[in-house]
């Protein structure tokens, strides 16, 4: 598997971890599987730079819409996208 198809699961369970910081985090390791930067990822998905960085530090939620988006960018399912947000384990 090369580093742009190769499975990226967060296994890591983070005690009061909300669901934009397991987002943000899911988000910013397929961008770095792909060797993307994050100007790179948010032209792909039509967002802003910025923004981007705000959704990968949680300090922004994006929407569904703007979820979508990331996955299509990423070239994920958006329910792949989702899923990896979970916390895990339980």
């Amino acid at each position: 598997m090369t580093a742009s198809t190769a499975p990226v699961f967060e296994a890591r369970h983070v005690p009061h971890e909300g669901v934009a910081e397991r987002f943000g985090r899911a988000v910013r390791r397929l961008r770095q599987a792909r060797g993307w930067s994050q100007e790179l990822l948010a032209a792909r998905a039509e967002l802003n730079r910025t923004y981007m960085g705000e959704i990968e530090r949680a300090s922004a939620m994006p929407s569904l819409q703007t979820a979508a988006k990331l996955a299509q960018a990423l070239e994920v399912p958006l329910a792949e996208l989702i899923q990896r947000c979970e916390p895990w384990p339980r």
